[in-house]
């Protein structure tokens, strides 16, 4: 076979990047920002925030080798320390019972608010920008790394989904469902923390089969 497809490492970032990103946990303060029973209002919302996640997360994509290069941070270094950040990220979803809503929404405009800090850090923050960032660095590739911003182009579309369907979400999953679903995305969070982890040990030490 001349040509063989493996969607392995693009479902890997893509469920990673979803996970960490966690959207159904901005729920509350989606709906908290936005004018009530508009359904236009929610559509334009959530496609503003949509639109800014997927900004940040490739500008993060793009220019992350060149971070890594300008600071001399090694593959493997790097590949340990975002997994660590992501496995604490997971087990703080683990832990935590609901979404922290915002302190003061009246301060700023309905814009702002939309991207800061909706878009970022509460969907986009630093956990889902390093995660986006590590699984760019394993492409050994010249080029860009095009699987990772084709993921990171779905997770802006789950995004606009989740957002889009925030009402009916949280009429129908309620508190308790919401905090199945963040707790089942922190354990994905976690063991994808630690694969990571994991890799970038045995990369460093170059044992057999770390970059798989």
């Amino acid at each position: 076979m001349g040509f063989e497809l493996d969607l392995r490492p693009f479902l890997q970032t893509a469920i990673a990047l979803i996970a960490i990103a966690n959207p159904f946990a901005a729920v509350p303060t989606f709906l908290s920002i936005i004018p009530s029973n508009d359904p236009n209002a929610t559509r334009q919302a959530a496609k503003r925030v949509a639109f800014a996640v997927l900004v940040i997360l490739v500008g993060a994509v793009l220019i992350g080798r060149f971070v890594l290069d300008f600071f001399g941070i090694s593959f493997a270094a790097f590949r340990v320390g975002g997994g660590l950040v992501v496995t604490l990220t997971g087990l703080d979803m683990l832990r935590r019972q609901h979404a922290t809503p915002l302190e003061d929404a009246t301060a700023e405009s309905l814009a702002d608010q939309l991207v800061v800090p909706m878009a970022m850090p509460l969907i986009a923050g630093p956990g889902t920008i390093i995660t986006a960032m590590t699984m760019a660095a394993r492409s050994r590739s010249a080029g860009p790394p095009w699987m990772v911003l084709v993921a990171v182009a779905v997770v802006a579309g789950v995004v606009w989904l989740v957002l889009t369907m925030s009402g009916w979400l949280q009429a129908h999953l309620g508190a308790r469902g919401q905090a199945i679903v963040m707790r089942f995305m922190g354990l994905v969070l976690v063991a994808v923390g630690a694969q990571l982890v994991l890799a970038g040990v045995g990369d460093f030490y170059g044992l057999a089969g770390a970059g798989s």
